[in-house]
């Protein structure tokens, strides 16, 4: 035989899936929010630097002077611009109106025409700027405009400042930065790994406690309790369920347990008796006929006893059975309550108890006539077993387009409303010494009970102690499928 961990397919635990969940997606949003503060950062920077080298470019060539701008390129203006230079770590190129490079801080091609769209858009006033990162260096434009030494007011734009920088100083900055940022994220990696494995082992607290306590009930001991403290919603309601549940298997069991001593006393009671009798007439010398045919009806009457309690309980267990079936047929249900009415009259006859029948109309129904027989019969005997010399049992038999209806009422001894819930319940008798003296064992109701609900009916008793008892029977006109549904 296989076992449980064989037949079932690999499956992963509910604690690993939520530690996965919760480090995976900490994980993702961890890394998310790093880079984005470290490209921000990045941006932060180069334009940081940018910002200082524009400004101080736009210092250098706010200084040149005159109307154009070879006419401002003093010596003093190319050595200012070359210290310019040297501060950038790179090039600088200054070209005129018609994109001819007046000047060159290398030096290299003074002279010549550079055409780009970069420098014609800065002509029309439109800066340009670029931090390339694969090459190590930024550049940018500037507008260059000159003013006439006689100080007049008006400033030409008649030229472009082409700045290419080192950016050497910000990749540094930025791959430390990006350092620093591998360091955190393998930080902030570890302590999320911690995190999720704390979250994720208090998340399946309640459920191992829940498994705890079902392995308990598992071997076999009913009396522990499913704690309900630290939990959520949903094993709230499981364990609320178990609980019923463990309730109702608390309640099988003690009913089990008391079947099981009822069977043994009502059994163990019959063969007490015939014991007594027979030791009696072993013990005495020459018995007189008269008491030895007296003894012997009285083990006679034992043994039917133990016969009708064994029958019955043997009718019990083929109706318990799941497998039990019905063999239905379409029965005339007026005549066949008549049919039990008149068995049952001559022992009625006996303490003048009147049987009634009420028939409302014809009825037809599917029914097992066999069993469906021991149900009504056991709820009319028992309504003149239990019913005083004189009285009366009414049996009303009525029907819709559904159900057949029988009522079986009587005017005896009634039932304590605090038994009323426990009559159907296997060997219970509200009054055990008048049980025993009419005969009953005990399991009447009971048989009743399953039969009727094997037709997927219901019974219901309603009583007044001294005034009587009244059985209603709902049954279905059509046989009812294993589905539930009516066959047609």
């Amino acid at each position: 035989m296989k076992t449980t961990e064989q037949r079932m397919p690999f499956r992963t635990s509910f604690r690993l899936r939520t530690f996965l969940l919760i480090f995976l997606l900490g994980l993702m949003l961890l890394f998310a929010v790093s880079e984005t503060l470290r490209f921000t950062y990045r941006d932060a920077v180069i334009q940081q630097k940018l910002s200082e080298l524009r400004y101080t470019c736009n210092i250098a060539v706010g200084e040149l002077q005159g109307q154009t701008i070879q006419e401002a390129l003093t010596d003093n203006m190319v050595k200012e611009l070359g210290w310019v230079a040297d501060y950038c770590g790179g090039r600088l190129l200054i070209t005129d109106q018609s994109c001819r490079v007046v000047y060159d801080s290398f030096g290299a091609v003074t002279g010549r025409y550079c055409v780009s769209e970069e420098i014609i858009r800065t002509l029309y006033g439109i800066d340009y700027s670029k931090y390339r990162s694969g090459a190590g260096y930024m550049e940018f434009t500037l507008p260059v405009a000159t003013r006439s030494r006689l100080a007049e007011p008006d400033m030409t734009v008649n030229g472009v400042l082409v700045v290419s920088a080192s950016a050497s100083w910000v990749t540094e900055e930025l791959q430390t930065m990006t350092r620093q940022a591998r360091l955190l994220q393998i930080a902030g990696s570890m302590i999320l790994l911690a995190a999720a494995f704390i979250i994720s082992s208090s998340l399946v607290n309640p459920w191992k406690r829940l498994l705890y306590t079902l392995r308990q009930v598992l071997d076999g001991d009913l009396n522990v309790t499913f704690e309900m403290e630290g939990g959520y919603a949903e094993t709230d309601q499981i364990i609320d369920t178990f609980n019923g549940i463990l309730e109702r298997l608390r309640l099988l069991d003690a009913s089990r347990q008391e079947f099981v001593s009822n069977v043994s006393h009502e059994l163990k009671t019959p063969i007490t008796s015939i014991r007594v009798l027979a030791d009696s007439l072993i013990s005495e010398e020459n018995v007189p006929v008269d008491i030895y045919r007296e003894f012997m009806a009285d083990i006679s009457d034992e043994i039917d006893r133990e016969t009708q309690i064994i029958n019955d309980l043997l009718s019990l267990v083929r109706l318990d059975r799941s497998s039990a079936e019905l063999e239905v047929t379409q029965v005339n249900i007026n005549a066949f309550v008549e049919k039990i009415l008149t068995r049952v009259r001559p022992i009625a006859k006996q303490r003048n108890i009147e049987i009634i029948f009420e028939s409302f109309r014809p009825v037809t129904a599917d029914i097992d006539e066999t069993k469906f027989s021991l149900a009504l019969t056991n709820l009319v005997e028992n309504g003149v077993k239990y019913n005083n010399d004189g009285g009366f049992v009414r049996v009303s038999l009525n029907a819709d387009h559904k159900y057949f209806f029988i009522r079986v009422a009587d005017s005896g001894v009634g039932i304590p409303e605090d038994a009323l819930d426990k009559i159907f319940e296997r060997f219970y008798r509200v009054d055990k010494a008048r049980s025993r003296e009419t005969g009953g064992t005990g399991l009447g109701l009971a048989i009743t009970r399953s039969v009727i609900q094997l037709h997927q009916g219901s019974i219901r008793v309603d009583s007044e102690l001294g005034k009587g008892t009244v059985f209603t029977v709902r049954v279905p006109l059509k046989a009812v499928s294993q589905k539930g549904e009516a066959a047609e």
